[in-house]
């Protein structure tokens, strides 16, 4: 039987020790902040926006634009290159020249010719028809005068008929003058009216094979211009060559001859997962890093994508979803960034969104 002195005792230590914990806890309120008060439980939860990121890519303004040639077996190989990488060029400047070039020049000196002949020709047909319109109104106008002139001697003579003097059988010979001058003035009209007439286009009859000649030698003449025209490689565009694809004896492939871009002011392209796009908005302020570039690019969000497409830029990481489904963002660097990056187009970023919280910028 245990002594009633010693369970007290136990009892009073497992009091003490529960006091004790008491104290503990009362303490840790008292000196937390908020001043001992005790945690307000309705007191809603505030989170923070949620910052969007997104992988991009650094681009000229103009984006890069391909630098076409001719392509096929036919379409000659490269003769000569006039520009270099990196290099500046203005729009309609010659990149190079395909060794068709010769070739090409002859085609089109023919073809020129060939429709300064028909050119003349049809001036020549013009001309023989003007001289032939001018003959026949002048003979026109000689067998008015002789009719004229029958028809005076023919009334000059019934009168003396009517005197006594002749029979009327005498002015058979006359009234048939009177006749063929009349047959022979309508003959001329009619000659006059056909070499008039003109078909839909204006042309006279007569000379539309001519001008039809000349029509067919004059798109002869562009298509051999736009052959000729074709073995000259001209920029599409000011700016900085940033890549030439091609080299001096080789064919222009689907690649283009090169890449150009101007590249006086940059941009970010940046891909946004779709389900991102809620917290992005026009106007809105965007930060751009990357690993391979110290600094920080400062721009703002200028258009937004209305289509949704898979993503083209991947990431390092192997983690990273490579199938997913991205909407394109364009951002416009301000004056600095934009020429921090002048020469590093291509540069792959990351692009971070500043927060909107509810997906207003």
């Amino acid at each position: 039987m245990s002594d009633p002195a010693s369970v007290d005792a136990r009892r009073f230590r497992v009091w003490g020790l529960i006091g004790l914990l008491i104290l503990g806890v009362a303490g840790y309120w008292y000196l937390s902040p908020g001043g001992g008060a005790p945690p307000d439980l309705a007191a809603p939860v505030v989170q923070a926006p949620r910052q969007v990121k997104a992988l991009g890519e650094v681009l000229p303004v103009t984006d890069l634009v391909t630098i076409a040639g001719p392509t096929g077996q036919d379409a000659g190989r490269i003769a000569r290159i006039d520009v270099t990488e990196g290099g500046q060029v203005v729009a309609g400047q010659v990149l190079a020249v395909l060794d068709t070039e010769p070739l090409l020049k002859a085609q089109l000196d023919q073809a020129l010719a060939n429709e300064a002949v028909k050119r003349a020709v049809l001036a020549g047909r013009i001309a023989d028809l003007d001289a032939q319109e001018a003959q026949l109104q002048a003979q026109i106008e000689q067998q008015q005068v002789a009719l004229s002139k029958a028809r005076l001697e023919l009334d000059r003579r019934t009168t003396l008929r009517d005197s006594g003097l002749y029979e009327d059988t005498a002015l058979s010979d006359l009234r048939f003058d009177v006749q063929s001058a009349t047959f022979a003035l309508r003959n001329l009209q009619i000659q006059l009216d056909r070499t008039r007439l003109r078909g839909p286009e204006g042309a006279r009859l007569d000379e539309q094979s001519a001008a039809a000649d000349l029509t067919s030698a004059t798109a002869a003449t562009a298509r051999a211009q736009a052959d000729y025209a074709s073995a000259t490689i001209r920029a599409p565009i000011a700016g900085r060559v940033l890549a030439l694809h091609g080299r001096v004896g080789q064919q222009i492939d689907s690649d283009g001859f090169g890449l150009i871009g101007d590249t006086s002011r940059m941009m970010i392209r940046a891909e946004v997962y779709e389900t991102d796009m809620v917290e992005v908005a026009l106007g809105q302020a965007v930060t751009g890093t990357s690993r391979a570039f110290a600094g920080r690019l400062i721009g703002t969000v200028s258009r937004l994508g209305v289509r949704i497409s898979t993503q083209s830029i991947m990431s390092t990481d192997p983690a990273a979803i490579v199938d997913a489904r991205v909407v394109e963002v364009w951002i416009t660097l301000d004056d600095a960034s934009s020429a921090a990056v002048a020469d590093r187009s291509g540069l792959q970023v990351t692009a971070a969104f500043a927060a909107t919280g509810d997906g207003d910028a």
